[in-house]
C-alpha cells in the first residue's frame, strides 16, 4: 500500500478562527474598552502587513510600547495577555475535527503544517488536543510553503495531500510538487469565497473538514 501524508493547515481549516478572533474581540473590549481594542487589532494587521504572518506575542508588546501606563497600567496589561495564554481553543474546533484527524490515521499519516507565530501558534495547536490527535506530528513555519522540501524530509512518502482553507498556499504547494501533492481547498473562513488563483483549480474542495471522513484512500490519489 503506497504511503499517503496528509498535511493540514490550522486556523480555519481544523480551528475557527474567524470565531476565536470574535470572541478575543469581545475578551479585549471588556478588559481595555473600545479604543485600546482598536489599537490593539491596528497593529495585529501593521505586523501581518511586515511580517506576512500573525504574530500575537509582537503585538503585544508592541501594544505595551506604545500605550501609556495612564492609559492601561501593568496589571491590566497581564490581564490582556492572559486572555491569550489561557483561551480555550478546544471549544473553537470545527465539528468533527479530532474525528477526521482519527480518520486520516487509518488510512495515511496526518501532520499539521501551521503557520503564524511559533509561541501562540503551538499553544493553540497543543491545548485544542490538535497534537495529541495526530501524536505529535506538529511542524510550525512563518511561511510553510517555503520549507516544502523539509517537510518532505521529515515525513517521506509516495503521495502528499495539503489541506489548507487559503487557495494561495494550495496553489504554491501544486507548483512546487505536481502530481505528488492532492489539494484539497477546505471552504470554511474568510477565504471560502476569495477567487481562485488564474490557472489553479484545487484537485478536491469540501465545504466543511468533516467531509474528508467520507472520502477513501484511493480518493486523494490523482487520477491518470
Amino acid at each position: 500500500m503506497p504511503k499517503i501524508v496528509f498535511l493540514l493547515d490550522v486556523d480555519n481549516t481544523l480551528l475557527d478562527n474567524d470565531r476565536v478572533k470574535t470572541e478575543l474581540d469581545a475578551a479585549l473590549r471588556s478588559e481595555i474598552g473600545e479604543e485600546l481594542t482598536a489599537r490593539f487589532w491596528q497593529l495585529y494587521e501593521q505586523i501581518r502587513q511586515e511580517k506576512g504572518v500573525v504574530d500575537i506575542p509582537l503585538t503585544l508588546i508592541r501594544l505595551r510600547e506604545q500605550t501609556s501606563l495612564a492609559e492601561m497600567d501593568e496589571r491590566t496589561y497581564q490581564h490582556v495577555r492572559s486572555i491569550f495564554e489561557h483561551f480555550p481553543f478546544q471549544q473553537f474546533l470545527y465539528p468533527h475535527a479530532i474525528e477526521t484527524l482519527e480518520y486520516l490515521c487509518s488510512i495515511g499519516v496526518p501532520v499539521i503544517v501551521s503557520d503564524g507565530d511559533l509561541n501562540f501558534q503551538a499553544e493553540k495547536i497543543f491545548n485544542s488536543s490538535l497534537a495529541d490527535a495526530v501524536e505529535g506530528r506538529v511542524l510550525l513555519y512563518i511561511h510553510k510553503q517555503e520549507r516544502l522540501p523539509e517537510i518532505m524530509r521529515l515525513y517521506p512518502a509516495d503521495h502528499y495531500v495539503m489541506i489548507d482553507d487559503k487557495p494561495a498556499i494550495l496553489a504554491d504547494v501544486k507548483k512546487a510538487l505536481g502530481d505528488k501533492v492532492t489539494t484539497v481547498f477546505v471552504k470554511q473562513g474568510k477565504y471560502a469565497h476569495e477567487n481562485l488563483p488564474q490557472g489553479f483549480s484545487p484537485d478536491i474542495t469540501v465545504e466543511h473538514i468533516a467531509d474528508l471522513q467520507y472520502y477513501k484512500l484511493e480518493d486523494f490519489f490523482p487520477i491518470h
